[in-house]
């Protein structure tokens, strides 16, 4: 799939989350797509869409098994958040559906860095809230996924 997506991995259930989702869509501005429930446009014509998938289907077991252990949780959802050309101006929207969506369904945001994060920059994300550090990657709660949404080097990878 082209463009760029973000993945908030949540204990709710997929018909839990879903209402959740399209509230969330609707509240950054973007309109449904009539033929394509899970299609959507922003007012500038850029696509966005989600999907609703089991947990493990792009994160690894041993990851899920790390995430729920410090989350205190078991993921039954993998919300997938989508923008479908890669256009840097849409990225922080879905960013921003992201933080609500995590906030919203006691999620957390996987979030892939460009190269390998420093400590000041988890120490930020730490202090704002939960960020659990697997690798070269972290999940982050919604209060440490805000800080990152607010941090000038915010970026999306993928």
């Amino acid at each position: 799939m082209g463009g760029t997506a973000l993945t908030v991995l949540s204990p709710r259930t997929a018909a839990q989350v879903e209402p959740v989702v399209v509230e969330e869509m609707i509240a950054e501005g973007l309109i449904g797509n009539a033929p394509d429930p899970f299609g959507w446009y922003s007012t500038e014509s850029l696509p966005y869409g989600y999907s609703l998938d089991a947990p493990d289907s792009e994160t690894g077991w041993a990851e899920l098994r790390i995430l729920d252990r410090a989350s205190g949780v078991v993921m039954r959802c993998a919300i997938g958040l989508h923008i479908f050309i890669s256009d840097l101006a849409g990225r922080p929207a879905l960013g921003r559906m992201a933080e609500r969506v995590a906030l919203r369904t006691e999620g957390w945001v996987f979030v892939e860095f460009h190269a390998l994060p420093s400590a000041g920059l988890l120490g930020h994300l730490e202090k704002a809230g939960r960020c659990i550090r697997i690798e070269d990657c972290v999940h982050l709660d919604a209060p440490a996924m805000a800080a990152w949404n607010a941090h000038p080097h915010f970026h999306v990878v993928k």
